[in-house]
């Protein structure tokens, strides 16, 4: 059984990876260009834990409303206490899928609501609360998601800045005894478009 669990996993894997080689070659007539986006980001945990990070991502417009891409972060913070753990040296590496819808243009201004999705890849070193001892290293994935609203800033015809905030979570599951860090969000990047 738990051949099957890896083999949907990887299938699941393969499946992102390929959406994501497909965004760069793929065409249509509505497209309009590409750009690349870099940012800094924090997560504040419903714990009361900062998960500082940074991301990088690929996108396309399809229209003047749509935007899709792909893309990874790499997040983590050294302490995080969470259902009955001390957690150590955490680290996620979420790789998604990302949406953009533009609500309009006004003047340099362009607000927007941003959707990602994906697969997160967490390591950390784990002991109980109540009797600190051994540490135990952990590595596990699990789903990926953030939902939230921006807007940006256009500096130029090639170049823009801007400004995030939404809900996050690192690790979505059926199981509330997983380690998930999620909460409150804030994204501040660069945005450079290629065409």
């Amino acid at each position: 059984m738990h051949f099957l669990n890896q083999y949907a996993f990887y299938k699941r894997c393969a499946l992102l990876f390929t959406v994501i080689c497909w965004f760069p070659v793929m065409k249509t007539d509505a497209q309009s260009g590409s750009n690349l986006r870099v940012n800094v980001e924090d997560l504040y945990s419903t714990h009361g834990t900062h998960f500082p990070g940074v991301s990088a991502s690929y996108n396309r417009f399809f229209g003047h409303k749509w935007e899709l891409g792909g893309g990874i972060e790499y997040s983590g913070t050294s302490f995080h206490d969470d259902n009955g753990w001390n957690l150590y040296n955490l680290r996620f590496i979420p790789v998604y899928l990302s949406e953009y819808f533009y609500i309009g243009d006004f003047n340099h201004w362009a607000p927007y609501v941003h959707l990602q999705e994906g697969i997160s890849f967490a390591r950390y070193d784990k002991e109980l609360l109540d009797n600190p001892g051994p540490r135990y290293p952990i590595r596990e994935r699990g789903f990926f998601g953030y939902g939230g609203a921006g807007t940006r800033y256009t500096l130029s015809r090639k170049s823009g800045l801007f400004f995030e905030a939404g809900m996050k979570a690192y690790h979505l599951s059926f199981n509330n005894l997983d380690v998930n860090p999620h909460g409150f969000a804030l994204k501040l990047g660069y945005v450079y478009r290629l065409k």
